[in-house]
């Protein structure tokens, strides 16, 4: 039988507040293989974990109360983001939860070994921050864990410079061209392709679903992810029909 992993989407974000320690600690308690998530650096250029641009969604007043404006978290210092409750949106049962840095979601993985796959808004970065971020990496000893997407090659190139040992995580166009110029540069070993599971949740996405003739065209440089699933129907097809080697989920689906 094809092995595959389920990977957890900004933690379990269906249990617990996205992006949060405590819901990368469900990811690592339910069993997930991987977990994805987003970098973003406050004002005084700590790198912190979050998905939005702004802290408005998910973050709140310490008394449970909503911002009352918009607050970008770049002009925020990592003291003030703090000072906010980021996982009270979600539950009572989670007041008080503080959003998480770099630091402490590497200490999290590294205890539990689990690779954490960082999102492409790494790119986003200046190239200041994005040096903090892999001499984080670096001066934590958690080059093991660590797994990065890429878009392109040179993005490529700049994480296999830095980390020579990194998994890479492609989601740039899947074409035979562009598979070609990628299987140049990363070794076999060290690809995962990702193609979008055609669903109402992918939409949005530009680049062509997965099919059988696109998912053997990628496996022949490494192995193959789809996202973004949510139904247990949806899995099978993508293990049994185009054989993924990873699944990307938000918690709908437990391993």
């Amino acid at each position: 039988m094809h092995t595959y992993i389920i990977e957890a989407h900004r933690g379990v974000g269906t249990d617990c507040p996205e992006e949060t320690i405590s819901a990368f600690r469900a990811a690592i308690a339910q069993g997930y293989g991987m977990i994805e998530l987003d970098t973003k650096f406050t004002s005084d250029n700590k790198c912190v974990l979050l998905h939005d641009r702004t802290v408005n969604r998910t973050g709140r007043m310490p008394d449970g109360s909503s911002l009352p404006e918009s607050r970008a978290i770049a002009d925020m210092t990592l003291e003030q983001a703090q000072e906010l409750d980021f996982g009270i949106w979600k539950d009572a049962a989670f007041a008080g939860e503080k959003i998480p840095t770099l630091e402490q979601v590497l200490t999290l993985a590294m205890g539990a070994f689990i690779p954490l796959k960082f999102d492409n808004v790494l790119w986003s970065h200046t190239p200041e921050q994005q040096q903090i971020f892999f001499d984080t990496i670096i001066a934590m000893g958690a080059r093991h864990i660590t797994e990065i997407t890429c878009s392109n090659a040179e993005q490529i190139r700049t994480v296999l410079e830095k980390l020579p040992e990194a998994n890479i995580h492609y989601d740039g166009p899947a074409t035979p061209e562009a598979m070609e110029a990628v299987g140049k540069i990363v070794p076999k070993e060290q690809l995962t392709t990702w193609i979008r599971f055609d669903n109402k949740i992918t939409a949005w996405c530009k680049n062509p679903p997965v099919t059988k003739e696109n998912a053997a065209m990628v496996k022949q440089y490494g192995k193959l992810g789809v996202w973004l699933i949510t139904e247990e129907t949806e899995l099978q097809e993508a293990v049994e029909q185009y054989g993924a080697d990873i699944i990307e989920t938000d918690g709908t689906l437990k391993p």
